[in-house]
């Protein structure tokens, strides 16, 4: 504990320095760690106190026993992270804002001395988090903030599940641990795409895996068919992305490419019903569909999903075998974001695409050197 209170005062220090509204991010950001970390219970603990919820315990027996897949089956470096509960008192742990230019699909970036520069700035409380956005989109930019159920801290402290997510149902508890103890096998500071989508790589092989041991067998088939369902959104997604990309590169007026830009997003609304009609019950997407869509919230979409077909094709490519990805992704990141997006997007395509290439994989093909 003395050694903990040691780093945050010393983060505290360190921040100082950068000015005082800096510093005043960085005084909520250190707090509102800190206060989940005070507020840690060990899960026998809140297993054994007769004021924590029947619903709750169960969750958290669940959660225990994805914790001993993660670590057992998976190979991911679980050691103390969500062995402890936090009771948050609040819908959401933090609210995060993205941003991008009116006319540009590159997302704002935000920097941090540990995390690099991402595509995101969180806050501990709504209130902020709404006035950055607001004041970003004075300035020109699409912008939208949102809810966060939970984090990752890299490894720096043991996280802890929260009340915020605690009681999703089995599918998406299992993804959201698999997907932020992915995170501490691998991280790139600077680079959100490559982060997020092997994380989200890790959490649907995880699922794979998962979810057919699991008593009730149905939630297994209905994975499958909400992961088809998504990938198909997230492929109109992306063609909507590149449609827009080739409007801002035209030599017209601002308001010539608003029209374009309104028609392209009305059309990707339409074709989603479409795709909504086809399934006859409710689907992903929804009330993302439903909201202001804007560049801010196409890019999100694209840096947790840009690269998940590369990195399936290398796992796929090594039979399974999540050390030897693990290592073949951790050679990649060693190279510079040019080459690493060059390679893995060579293998966005249909894998018969690349016919001899892909058989030898892509551990051949992309990693560097030594």
């Amino acid at each position: 504990m003395v050694s903990m209170i040691r780093c945050l005062f010393a983060l505290l220090l360190v921040f100082s320095v950068s000015g005082c509204t800096t510093l005043g991010y960085y005084q909520q950001a250190i707090v509102g760690q800190w206060q989940l970390l005070i507020k840690r219970r060990p899960l026998d603990e809140v297993l054994a106190d007769t004021r924590v919820t029947p619903d709750v315990k169960s969750r958290l027996v669940v959660a225990k026993q994805i914790r001993l897949f993660a670590a057992n089956t998976l190979y991911l470096p679980v050691e103390d992270s969500y062995s402890t509960y936090v009771d948050v008192g609040a819908p959401y742990v933090v609210w995060n804002v993205f941003a991008a230019p009116e006319f540009s699909l590159t997302m704002n970036t935000f920097c941090y001395p540990i995390a690099g520069c991402v595509s995101y700035k969180g806050f501990f409380s709504k209130a902020p988090a709404a006035a950055l956005a607001k004041a970003l989109a004075a300035q020109g930019n699409d912008t939208f903030y949102g809810g966060v159920a939970a984090y990752s801290t890299l490894g720096w402290f043991a996280d802890p599940i929260l009340s915020t997510f605690v009681e999703y149902d089995d599918t998406a508890l299992a993804a959201l641990l698999f997907h932020e103890l992915a995170h501490k096998v691998i991280y790139i500071p600077g680079d959100t795409r490559f982060n997020e989508s092997f994380a989200t790589t890790v959490a649907r092989y995880g699922l794979r895996q998962w979810l057919p041991l699991q008593v009730e067998q149905g939630a297994y088939t209905d994975y499958l068919l909400t992961t088809q369902r998504h990938g198909d959104v997230v492929g109109l997604i992306i063609g909507t992305r590149e449609a827009l990309e080739q409007v801002y590169t035209l030599k017209i007026d601002d308001s010539d490419k608003r029209q374009r830009k309104a028609a392209l997003i009305e059309l990707l609304r339409r074709d989603y019903q479409t795709l909504a009609g086809q399934w006859g019950t409710r689907g992903p997407f929804r009330g993302w569909m439903a909201a202001d869509i804007n560049n801010a919230r196409l890019g999100a979409v694209a840096d947790y999903n840009g690269w998940v077909p590369a990195f399936e094709r290398l796992l796929a490519s090594l039979d399974g075998d999540l050390p030897a990805f693990f290592a073949a992704v951790e050679r990649l990141a060693e190279a510079d974001q040019g080459y690493r997006d060059e390679c893995l997007g060579s293998f966005m395509t249909d894998p018969q695409v690349h016919g001899e290439q892909q058989a030898t994989g892509i551990t051949q093909i992309c990693n560097p050197a030594p």
